[in-house]
């Protein structure tokens, strides 16, 4: 039976994981001199161990001020905090100030993460950090004539990336390496860890039992420069998993079931927990699809306890020490039994169905059994166009192997995929070994296009030429995230997510109301046949090929490095500081836009062709809030100019504003900012002269980068006001209101009427009025380092 409860308080859980390990579980922490090991956090690294005996000491110290059992996500956090003796706990309520293991940027991302720490001053990270190439390799022709073009149009980019993390003793991952969380995974994460990383994917290393969580740039370069990293204390939301998946059921589609009970919002200010006997049934490569995919929900992370199948992931990615060190270590790298969970959900495995999410929001859940009559009533289109496997959340050799063996057995049947078809190694391993494995073979003679060991069409790093803009299709991945455009640039375009065993086995049908588990196909020779259900190793068996190496370890002696930066880049901009805080009251400010609906990043700062200029702020922010929806008219990219009474783009009225001296606010619908970590999505509406955004509600990255850049992320105190707001009216924010814990005043000024005021409300705590003050974080940052 699946069910989700909504306990009253606390759900209490005495269920215990991994149980096949066979250790016993106490409430006392590890003091044993096994804890005393050197034991580095990866292969490529010296110097960087994981500190089991640091995090055993102080969870000692929390456990005797709470004086409760503790869930795994907490443990993980608390042994991280920076002061455990005097850091205030109350999951949803508190500041957690932590010390997180490593730091990890994409190269979209790396860009400002670096630019803006070089403005910082000092001469290294200050902790173990690596910057991937994965972001700006365009799908257009196959993966080595995509890599070769991506290197020659992104050459500057590269340069800098390669020549600054050279300079700062950071790890580099070339273009053509693969994608930042399967690398990540591959290389980097480990049971009980704390990572954060600039890419909202980042959760992925949760299959290994590590807290990974994405991030802005600005909280990236906290770290890189050894300053505490600042977490609202989550909620935990504790999934309960019985029974085993089998036949045409995957890890993925447990994510989508769960995506379907929780919506995109239901995991705010909360990590996911995964426990029950169900969990060692599961991979390690499966575990962290699910914890991938949890940023789809708002979660802050998901992760499950480690257990013996991470073991196995870890051993045969040349990584036994770390197994072994986590084994001495492993009472504590799970839940304590009797912890408390704010909400429960179980999912009995053994009944779930495979799953298909979409079409534009990764939340609408519909299982196989009732898909193809969803498909009907909604007049989706049901010719599939294309189906698409691999991305970050689907690229394991499971995954592979699975869904070469439906291949397989369509071509032992003398059909090929109906659908256009493409695959994308997640890293340059997997595409090495299951090129060596003939997996990568069943897929060229299924008709398949292999893909760069990039993101591509999943971000929208895609050259689609199949269809015509604006003409309605339908698409199937297993990817993530599937809001309108976001894979395509086509709005028009039905994009649905699932396993990568039904993306090919609807790409074989190329219909949406074809069902693998019921439905039969024609062969060659007109005779039915059913699909067999799909098979696969989890691990290869004679183990992982590197492939190419592709990674540049810092030099020795950095002193002579330079950072290669041309002051004449469209691409590329040194930054400059924003402006404090003038210590008045903002009056008489005009409304840049009333968005109307669901504004995610990708609304607020598209990627696609845009991904080119995240290293220069001022190209890049002429996309700012051009997705959005304009309560005023219904339109995307349409305001109205108050000074002029004419009719423009977003970004051209704001730099109008912005040239008149004149500060702008935006009014936002619910859940505003969900969907990537990217801080551009922050940075452009400060640039341009915005002051704040008012929302009825916030994703929790985004409104933590708002703050980070000096602007004021408000949500209504009744989400009911957001209706009251007129487009043309004028506000006035009561600035010197600001202050912990209370409420700050909008007056509203109507074009025709009284003014009114409304109640706002916020999450500042002390530090954040300080970056708001100073203008953003990073110059709290520069103020403190000359004081």
């Amino acid at each position: 039976m699946m069910a989700t409860r909504q306990l009253l308080g606390a759900a209490r859980s005495r269920a215990v994981g991994s149980a096949s390990l066979g250790l016993r579980r106490t409430m006392a922490t590890v003091t044993d001199s096994a804890l005393d090991k050197k034991v580095k956090q990866n292969n490529w690294e010296e110097g960087n161990f994981i500190n089991y005996k640091k995090m055993s000491e102080n969870l000692a110290i929390v456990r005797s001020r709470l004086n409760r059992p503790l869930a795994y996500a907490e443990k993980i956090l608390y042994s991280h905090l920076d002061d455990p003796h005097g850091q205030e706990i109350e999951r949803g309520v508190s500041y957690l100030r932590l010390r997180p293991d490593r730091v990890a940027c994409q190269d979209a991302t790396a860009q400002m993460a670096i630019l803006q720490f070089m403005s910082a001053g000092m001469p290294s990270v200050a902790n173990p950090t690596t910057v991937h190439c994965d972001h700006l390799i365009e799908a257009q022709q196959g993966g080595e004539k995509d890599l070769a073009r991506a290197v020659s149009i992104n050459k500057e980019v590269y340069d800098f990336l390669a020549s600054a993390c050279a300079k700062y003793n950071i790890g580099f991952w070339k273009p053509g390496s693969g994608i930042i969380h399967q690398i990540l995974l591959e290389n980097y994460a480990f049971p009980g860890g704390l990572l954060i990383g600039t890419d909202s994917h980042t959760p992925n290393a949760g299959g290994l039992g590590m807290a990974a969580i994405g991030v802005g740039g600005a909280d990236a370069v906290d770290v890189m420069a050894n300053l505490p990293w600042e977490l609202k204390a989550p909620k935990v939301i504790g999934v309960k998993l019985t029974g085993a998946l089998s036949g045409w059921t995957s890890p993925k589609d447990i994510i989508l079931k769960v995506a379907g009970i929780l919506t995109v919002k239901g995991g705010t200010g909360a990590i996911v927990e995964y426990f029950g006997p169900g969990v060692d049934s599961l991979s390690a490569t499966g575990m962290g699809t699910i914890c991938n995919m949890g940023a789809e929900i708002g979660a802050t992370t998901s992760l499950f306890p480690f257990n013996d199948r991470m073991y196995d992931y870890l051993k045969a990615t040349k990584r036994t020490e770390i197994g072994d060190f986590a084994r001495s270590y492993a009472k504590e790298l799970r839940q304590d039994e009797g912890a408390e969970y704010d909400q429960l959900i179980e999912i009995n495995l053994s009944e779930l169905e495979p799953h298909i999410n979409g079409p534009f929001t990764p939340d609408l859940a519909t299982p196989i059994s009732k898909f193809a009559e969803a498909a009907k009533a909604n007049n989706w289109p049901d010719e599939v166009k294309v189906g698409l496997i691999g991305s970050c959340t689907n690229s394991s050799y499971e995954d592979m192997s699975r869904a070469a063996s439906i291949a397989r057995d369509a071509l032992n049947h003398g059909i090929k995929s109906k659908a256009l078809f493409t695959v994308t190694p997640g890293s340059e391993q997997i595409r090495a070994t299951i090129a060596r494995d003939g997996q990568l073979q069943t897929f060229e003679e299924f008709g398949g296009v292999v893909l760069a060991n990039a993101c591509g069409p999943c971000i929208g790093q895609w050259d689609r030429q199949d269809v015509k803009k604006g003409e309605a299709n339908s698409i199937i991945s297993s990817y993530n995230r599937n809001f309108t455009g976001r894979n395509d640039g086509n709005p028009a375009t039905h994009s649905f997510v699932t396993s990568p065993d039904l993306v090919v086995a609807m790409s074989i049908a190329g219909s949406l109301s074809f069902n693998p588990l019921t439905d039969t196909l024609k062969d060659k020779d007109g005779k039915d046949f059913k699909l067999s259900p799909p098979s696969g190793s989890g691990l290869p068996e004679r183990g992982y090929d590197p492939g190419q190496d592709t990674y540049q370890a810092p030099p020795k002696d950095r002193q002579g490095v330079t950072v290669q930066v041309s002051p004449t880049s469209d691409r590329l901009q040194l930054l400059s500081p924003f402006n404090a805080w003038d210590g008045k009251d903002a009056t008489d400010m005009p409304i840049l836009i009333k968005a109307q609906g669901k504004t995610t990043t990708d609304h607020i700062s598209m990627a696609g062709p845009w991904l080119k200029y995240r290293g220069h702020l001022d190209n890049i922010s002429n996309n700012m809030l051009i997705g959005a929806i304009n309560a005023a008219n219904g339109e995307a990219n349409k305001i109205k100019n108050f000074t002029t009474g004419e009719w423009g783009a977003v970004p051209a009225v704001a730099r109008d504003y912005k040239a008149k001296g004149i500060r702008w606010v935006v009014i936002g619908d619910w859940n505003y900012g969900e969907g990537s970590s990217r801080e551009h999505a922050a940075l452009e509406p400060r640039h341009l002269g915005g002051l704040a955004i008012i929302t009825r509600s916030f994703a929790r990255i985004h409104e933590t980068n708002l703050k980070k850049q000096g602007m004021l992320p408000l949500t209504f105190s009744d989400p009911a006001d957001y209706d009251k707001i007129n487009p043309d009216d004028k506000v006035d924010i009561l600035c010197t209101e600001l202050a912990v814990g209370k409420p700050i005043t909008l007056r509203v000024k109507p074009a025709n009427g009284e003014a009114f005021e409304v109640p706002l409300s916020h999450t500042f705590n002390e530090a954040q009025i300080e970056w708001f003050k100073n203008g953003s974080a990073l110059n709290t940052m520069a103020k403190k380092a000359k004081n």
